[in-house]
Parts: structure tokens; C-alpha cells; sequence
């Protein structure tokens, strides 16, 4: 019987690739990628000092070769006051933009308490100058029936009444009230919310033809919008709904009995 040949190790690996990938926890890949790129990170660094040291960075040709070493890091120093005075510099800017706030300032009246007015200087009292004395008026000579006659009051003139302004008329009445609504109205109502307008109509709408209460509908539609409603309904004396403008679209929707539910 045949035996067949050993694998060798390319044979082992070639079947290992066929076989899934092991599972590996990505936060524990970013965790050894991030020490990675640390580690790279502090080497990189410390190439670039001993570099530096060496003097091998490049370097402006008129620097001197002596101070190659110093090159850079006055270089760094000077970049970072420069930052650091650009930032002084804003923050004073800015502090002078801002308007200081002032305390309120209270009144010196408040504080200080009700001012005295000053005394006037009362000149002295006058000497009193002799008078004569009042003589009693006669009475009034008595008429010829010996009564006497008694002054005259003017009558009370009635006050000139003020005319009151004249109130401007509701619009929901006007709206009734309008003659080529053909006394179909009754009333006018608004809604809790001011955008729906609930027409009372009388019983005579309903005996109208659906294409004349169609036409009626719709002129009453183009009233409510002028007074700034958006929706209408139509009602009866019973509060039945009537018609209403459509939900979908532009007009209004009559409901008759073949359209109720």
C-alpha cells in the first residue's frame, strides 16, 4: 500500500490561509497600534536630537558650523514668544473692544433722604390799618304787592353731549348680513382657535340642488378666507355638519346623503 508523501511546512501554511482569521478585539488593536506609534513617536524624537547634536539638520549656510546645535532650538524658542505675544495682544484688543459694566448708580436724592426745602425768610407781619366799618346793606325796597322781589336764577343749561364714536360693525355680522349671501346665513361663529368659521344656515340650503349648494359653499369659502380663516364649516340649526372645506386640495366638500357615512 501506497503511503502518501509528508506535508511539508508551505503545505501547512497554504491549508492555515484556507482557515478563518482569528478573531482579534478591535480596542486591543487600537491599543497596541497607539503604543506603537508612542514608541515610534519618542524614537523618532530622539533621532532628531542626536541629530541635532551631530549637527547633520539642515541649516541656513551662513549660520556658523559651531552653533549648528543651537540652530533649531532658537528657532523654537522664537516661534513660541511670537505665539505667546500674539495671544497677549489679542486678549488686551479684546478686553478693550468689550465695554465695561458699570454699576448702577443710585440716586443722590435716595440716598441722602428727602431734601429740606429751605425756610423762606417771612417778612414781618404789617401793621394793620384802621378800617372804617362795614355798613349794613339796605334790603331791597319792597314791590308794590309787598313782595319781594327775588333774584333770578339762570337756568341750568343742559351740557352739550359728547357723540360717542361710532363702534366699527363685527365683520362676522357684515359677513350675515350681506345680501347676495340670499338670507341663507343665520350666524357666524369663530372657533376656540380663530382659523375655522362655523356658518349657521337656514333650512332653505338643504332644498337647494347640490350643484347650487356646491356654488354657495365655495363664494362663502372665498368670505371666510378674506377674513382670515382657513378652514369653514357649514352647519344647520342642529349643529348637523353640512359641508366642510376639503382637507386635500382647494374647495369644498358638500356632504349629502350619499356621501355621509
Amino acid at each position: 500500500m501506497a503511503l502518501s508523501p509528508p506535508e511539508g511546512p508551505s503545505q501547512q501554511s497554504a491549508q492555515q490561509r484556507d482557515l478563518p482569521a482569528t478573531y482579534r478585539n478591535p480596542w486591543s488593536t487600537l491599543g497596541d497600534n497607539l503604543w506603537a506609534v508612542v514608541a515610534d513617536t519618542r524614537l523618532r524624537v530622539q533621532e532628531v536630537v542626536r541629530r541635532n547634536g551631530q549637527g547633520s539638520l539642515w541649516r541656513p549656510s551662513w549660520w556658523p558650523a559651531d552653533l549648528a546645535p543651537l540652530f533649531w532650538p532658537l528657532l523654537l524658542a522664537l516661534g513660541l514668544t511670537l505665539v505667546v505675544l500674539l495671544g497677549l495682544q489679542g486678549a488686551s484688543a479684546l478686553r478693550r473692544l468689550t465695554p465695561p459694566v458699570s454699576p448702577p448708580i443710585r440716586s443722590a436724592a435716595i440716598e441722602a433722604g428727602p431734601a429740606e426745602a429751605p425756610e423762606a425768610d417771612e417778612p414781618p407781619p404789617a401793621p394793620l390799618a384802621f378800617e372804617p366799618p362795614l355798613m349794613p346793606e339796605a334790603p331791597p325796597a319792597p314791590s308794590p304787592d309787598g313782595v319781594g322781589e327775588l333774584a333770578e336764577e339762570p337756568p341750568d343749561l343742559p351740557l352739550a353731549e359728547v357723540p360717542a364714536e361710532p363702534q366699527p360693525p363685527d365683520p362676522l355680522d357684515a359677513l350675515v348680513q350681506r345680501s347676495d349671501a340670499d338670507g341663507l346665513l343665520l350666524q357666524a361663529v369663530a372657533s376656540a382657535d380663530q382659523r375655522t368659521l362655523v356658518l349657521q344656515v337656514a333650512p332653505a340650503f338643504a332644498a337647494l340642488s347640490v350643484p347650487a349648494q356646491q356654488r354657495y359653499a365655495e363664494q362663502w369659502q372665498l368670505w371666510a378666507a378674506d377674513l382670515g380663516y382657513d378652514h369653514l364649516e357649514l352647519r344647520d340649526s342642529r349643529s348637523g355638519l353640512l359641508a366642510r372645506d376639503a382637507l386635500v386640495g382647494a374647495g369644498m366638500i358638500v356632504l349629502n346623503e350619499s356621501s355621509s357615512p
